[in-house]
């Protein structure tokens, strides 16, 4: 789904450190490798997305100074560039940061090697969740200032994204000794969730409930041309004070506050407004569910309603049919047209859910809907019961309010994302977004166009 399964990158961009546990300051001694590297078979897709631009790999110049960081300076979600694994040998990995309250959330992606983090490289996931708690400033305004700061995380769940790497986390021979990233003697399925939250071995590992001592640093560096701000943690290879609180910052992995999108037109003049359909496909991670997406804009607002049914039904191609449907309402904002005229054109968007509702339609979905237990689901099982046990067939239930589903939807934060109108032969409009399944920018932005694109429908 275009609107919440970003950067999940989002989530899926969407979505942070994994200190000590995933290597997160970037100079620490790597872990022994879980595997070689996996061999994964991308998908089959209808057409080849266009490609905007290439990554880029430019580091950040470091800033001469540096202010004393606040739960206001930190709030928001960054982003690392994609680089080779420290914690995973024979990996890339980019990882996105969400600071929110005294909350972090982590996200690691690793990827094949030399891919560029393309999301549909994918081979692993990793997700936390920590307590934060800052503490004094350091030599305040200066290159070398930083904050204290005390991570203490509270959750872990591994995801294997193929049958190769399902099979690495099932063979017991692969222990911890080897790497933080193994099976715990779990029986792992292909896109299954593990929460290791209470396996004694993985709490020591991923260090679940201990305190651990960090600095960090905001600083505006140059990055790709623009000033932008920039994240950096402890060095895990330096000295450490007498609370194992590093002393230096590190120098190898930064991370890149997303930028909003910036509104430079409406969507009426962008040729937004109005409702547009995409056929009946195969959801995005699930070979047994269909889905028939359509969104409506309308002034500044987007309502995406997604219709979910099964292969061995009819329902898909129908417009009343479905096995459970959600509906998305967002805040938009256009932004500024990219490559003007040129065969790549494309437009910036941001998209900020405010609203989500679902509703079964069948007493499995129902039933599914009232378990809640949500730690050990499909990765693709953002749409589930969050919880709630009073699910009921045919009634409209709103989750915005819940804690994983404003995680999971970004409720409240923007996406950003691009898109791309076009006439086709027979004179009918089109409109692609973001590829889900390709790279992204520092700003979680699809670096290209989606390869089936949506209909605009007749008034």
């Amino acid at each position: 789904m275009k609107v919440n399964n970003k950067l999940q990158l989002a989530t899926f961009f969407i979505s942070m450190f994994m200190l000590t546990a995933c290597g997160g300051g970037g100079d620490s001694a790597a872990t022994p490798p879980v595997t070689p590297p996996v061999t994964v078979t991308p998908p089959v897709t209808l057409a080849p997305p266009t490609t905007l631009a290439p990554p880029t790999t430019t580091p950040p110049i470091a800033s001469p100074i540096a202010s004393p960081v606040t739960s206001q300076s930190l709030e928001g979600i960054w982003e690392t560039r994609c680089l080779a694994s420290k914690s995973l040998t024979g990996y890339d990995e980019q990882d996105i940061f969400n600071f929110k309250g005294d909350k972090l959330t982590t996200n690691k992606f690793f990827y094949q090697q030399d891919t560029n983090c393309k999301h549909s490289d994918e081979v692993f996931r990793a997700w936390e969740t920590a307590k934060i708690e800052l503490g004094a400033a350091v030599n305040p305004g200066t290159n070398t200032g930083h904050t204290k700061i005390n991570i203490t995380p509270t959750k872990i769940r591994l995801v294997a994204i193929n049958s190769t790497f399902t099979a690495l986390l099932n063979n017991s021979g692969h222990t911890s000794n080897e790497s933080i990233y193994n099976g715990y003697g779990k029986a792992w399925r292909t896109n299954y969730w593990k929460d290791l939250s209470n396996i004694t071995e993985a709490k020591n590992n991923f260090k679940i409930d201990q305190i651990e001592p960090e600095i960090l640093q905001i600083s505006e560096d140059m990055v790709d041309g623009a000033t932008r701000k920039v994240l950096k943690l402890g060095s895990k290879a330096g000295n450490v004070d007498s609370e194992g609180r590093p002393l230096v910052l590190a120098r190898s992995i930064t991370a890149t506050l997303q930028k909003k999108t910036t509104p430079t037109q409406t969507a009426q003049n962008a040729g937004l407004i109005g409702q547009w359909k995409y056929g009946c496909v195969s959801t995005r991670f699930s070979s047994t569910q269909l889905q028939r997406e359509t969104l409506d804009f309308e002034g500044n607002k987007l309502t995406t309603i997604i219709d979910f049914s099964f292969p061995s039904s009819v329902q898909c191609n129908t417009d009343t049919g479905y096995s459970y449907r959600v509906k998305i309402d967002a805040d938009i904002v256009v932004g500024t047209v990219i490559n003007k005229g040129a065969a790549n054109e494309h437009t910036e968007i941001g998209i900020k859910p405010t609203k989500v509702q679902m509703i079964a339609d069948n007493d499995s979905v129902t039933s599914a809907f009232n378990v809640t237990n949500l730690y050990n689901s499909k990765r693709e099982d953002i749409y589930h019961g969050y919880g709630l046990t009073d699910w009921q067939k045919e009634k409209w239930k709103d989750v915005s309010s819940r804690p994983n589903a404003i995680i999971s939807f970004n409720i409240g934060t923007e996406v950003p994302d691009i898109f791309k109108i076009s006439t086709a032969t027979d004179g009918h409009k089109e409109l692609k977004m973001g590829d889900y399944k390709g790279n992204f920018d520092t700003n979680g932005r699809a670096m290209s166009l989606e390869a089936q694109g949506a209909v605009l429908q007749p008034k």
